[in-house]
């Protein structure tokens, strides 16, 4: 799976010269603003839960709540999934957009895409195969969105730190350059979609595929493999998706791109995932970057 990353970030590269224009120009930056806080947020984490969290007894509660779980047929159905995702994104897009140009209204539609298709597809419908239906498992469907959603130890609550940490090192990098969104009924609006979008894609990429994945792989493994199929997947929706940051050249140029950012920040969520096993601290993370992204005029198409 390292050797698949490398190869999505060294490919692209290679063969489209406006990505490389791209990163080789602004390196540095590249580096300060999409690397260095996922960084330093990771290892303040490292810390705090070396120090003060149990994670090993945590593991064990994640492995208990997966025990009679068929992992593997799990996995293929999950795979299934996305790409049901991906071609509904592009389906209802193309209809949308074809009404939209009629009414006016094509800003409003493209999101109702994106929160459908995440709420049909990375929420709904896995919560119905793999924790209720008892299509795979029979009796423990409940377990793992317990330990998920319900955290009553405060340990798992440190997560808040790096969180802030990260927030910060960002916002000191990039708000003076681009600055921040003004408050508004816009912004509010934009908020609460987005925390939907949040929930949806950590509930499906952190507590199902990459739980199931660090199992079969380890810790690592799972971290990386499912960062890579996050950023693959924003690849593929980049062209349909109202929350997309990717700038929107080819499939070759987003692909690098997306393993250059995208991946790159679930590296983090993916680690803050493993230590504390907190769906919230992920979403609070997501929403405090989505808003130090935003333009001022807060035209990104939504």
């Amino acid at each position: 799976m390292i050797v698949l990353a490398v190869v999505l970030v060294v490919g692209p590269l290679l063969a489209n010269p406006v990505l490389r224009d791209e990163v080789f120009d602004d390196t540095s930056v590249l580096f300060l603003i999409a690397w260095t806080p996922m960084l330093f947020a990771g290892l303040l984490s490292w810390g705090l839960v070396w120090s003060l969290g149990r994670r090993d007894q945590l593991d064990r509660r994640v492995r208990a709540a997966m025990e009679g779980h068929p992992l593997g047929r799990e996995l293929l159905w999950q795979a299934l999934l996305i790409v049901c995702f991906v071609v509904s994104m592009v389906v209802l897009s193309g209809v949308l957009a074809f009404y939209g140009e009629e009414t006016g209204t094509v800003p409003d539609l493209a999101m109702s895409v994106s929160l459908v298709s995440r709420l049909l597809f990375l929420f709904a419908l896995p919560l119905l195969i793999m924790d209720r239906s008892g299509l795979t498992l029979e009796g423990q469907g409940t377990v793992m969105p317990t330990v998920a959603l319900k955290v009553r130890e405060p340990w798992r609550w440190l997560g808040l730190i790096p969180v802030f940490a990260a927030t910060v090192t960002i916002g000191y990098l990039i708000v003076p350059y681009i600055g921040l969104p003004e408050p508004s009924l816009t912004l509010f609006a934009m908020l609460l979609a987005f925390a939907f979008i949040a929930v949806c894609e950590e509930i499906f990429f952190r507590g199902m595929i990459q739980t199931r994945l660090e199992i079969l792989l380890g810790r690592w493994g799972g971290i990386i493999a499912t960062s890579v199929v996050f950023a693959l997947t924003y690849a593929l929706i980049q062209p349909y998706d109202a929350v997309s940051q990717l700038t929107g050249g080819d499939l070759v140029h987003d692909t690098g791109l997306s393993m250059l950012t995208y991946a790159t920040a679930s590296m983090l969520y993916g680690y803050l995932w493993a230590c504390y096993r907190n769906t919230w601290i992920n979403v609070l993370l997501r929403m405090a970057i989505f808003v130090l992204i935003l333009p001022p005029d807060l035209d990104v198409g939504i």
